[in-house]
């Protein structure tokens, strides 16, 4: 059975049984739980955003901003991601519209420990470690997605600065070693 996230879940990486709710009001995406609450989604410390069917970013936390090294236009013309540039771990661009959000809007999937590099406008490297789920409306169509992604330390790849060479005041998931 699903359950609505809760901060703890998100931050234990507890994505089993996660269940990510919200209806389409005037044509955009309202959520449900957790992801209504900026304040609550704020106190987490792993980047969290919000997309619409049409993937436009919607909503983020101050982590998700930390991770991409910029503030999005939120509900404009952002899309997929609020990364200034998205790489593969080999290095190679990707696309924002190959991104893992887009799986979960186009098909409805999860996506799970996805490795992708979130490059800030200044050339700095992040090795996010992404899970994006899809959100539903109460017929379970889907509706959106949620982006869940954290610095991930357990790997390493070239070209990516050492974290203390990135922004130090900025926090993107607990856990990280200095």
């Amino acid at each position: 059975m699903a359950t609505n996230a809760t901060s703890t879940m998100i931050l234990d990486g507890d994505f089993d049984k996660i269940d990510f709710r919200g209806e389409v009001v005037d044509g955009h995406l309202v959520t449900k739980g957790i992801l209504a609450d900026q304040a609550a989604m704020d106190s987490i410390p792993v980047g969290i955003y919000v997309l619409e069917k049409d993937a436009t970013v919607v909503k983020c936390n101050k982590a998700a901003i930390a991770g991409w090294g910029r503030t999005p236009s939120l509900g404009t013309s952002e899309k997929y991601c609020g990364s200034h540039l998205l790489r593969y771990p080999s290095g190679e661009v990707m696309p924002h519209e190959v991104a893992p959000p887009s799986v979960v809007i186009n098909n409805g999937a999860t996506v799970r420990n996805a490795d992708v590099i979130c490059e800030h406008p200044n050339g700095n490297r992040l090795l996010a470690l992404v899970n994006v789920f899809p959100i539903r409306d109460n017929e379970d169509e889907v509706i959106g997605a949620v982006n869940i992604f954290r610095h991930n330390t357990s790997k390493t790849v070239p070209g990516l600065l050492s974290e203390s060479a990135n922004n130090s005041d900025s926090e993107i998931g607990e856990g990280e070693e200095q």
